[in-house]
C-alpha cells in the first residue's frame, strides 16, 4: 500500500510542475530590448521552444507577418514563448543567430536553433510547422 501512495505522490507532484510551468507562460508577445534581456529569457525557459520574430520596423513583409505571429501566439502561448526581436536594436542577437534576411522566425531550444523560416509565412503554413514543433 505504501508504495502505491508513494507513485500516488510522485504523480500529483509531476502534474503540479506541469500547471506551474503552464502558468508562467508569458501572455503576451515579450519584445525583446537588450541581450541581458534576451540571456534571461533562455534561462528563464530552458525547457521550451522559444520562438523569435526577428523583424525591422522598415520591412515589409515583417509587417505583413506581425498579425499572424500574434494569432499564433494566441493559439500557442501554452506550449511556446514568443519573442520579437528587432534586427536594428539588436543587432548582436540577430549576429548570434546568423540572421541576414528578415523576417526570418527562429525557433531556438537549449540556445540551439531547432527550426528555422526565412520570410513571411502565411497563417496555416506557419501553424503546420508549430503543430509539428509541439510534438
Amino acid at each position: 500500500m505504501q508504495e502505491a501512495d508513494k507513485d500516488l505522490e510522485r504523480l500529483r507532484m509531476k502534474k503540479a510542475e506541469t500547471l506551474l510551468k503552464h502558468q508562467m507562460m508569458p501572455e503576451h508577445v515579450i519584445q525583446i530590448k537588450s541581450s541581458e534581456e534576451f540571456n534571461k529569457l533562455l534561462k528563464d525557459y530552458p525547457d521550451k521552444i522559444i520562438i523569435i520574430d526577428f523583424w525591422a520596423v522598415w520591412c515589409g513583409p515583417c509587417i505583413f507577418f506581425a498579425p499572424i505571429f500574434k494569432k499564433l501566439h494566441g493559439e500557442f502561448r501554452n506550449d511556446f514563448v514568443f519573442v520579437k526581436v528587432n534586427v536594428d536594436e539588436n543587432n548582436a542577437i540577430a549576429m548570434k543567430y546568423g540572421i541576414t534576411g528578415i523576417p526570418t522566425t527562429s525557433f531556438i531550444k537549449n540556445d540551439e536553433v531547432v527550426h528555422q523560416v526565412v520570410g513571411a509565412m502565411n497563417y496555416e503554413g506557419m501553424k503546420k510547422v508549430l503543430e509539428k514543433l509541439k510534438k
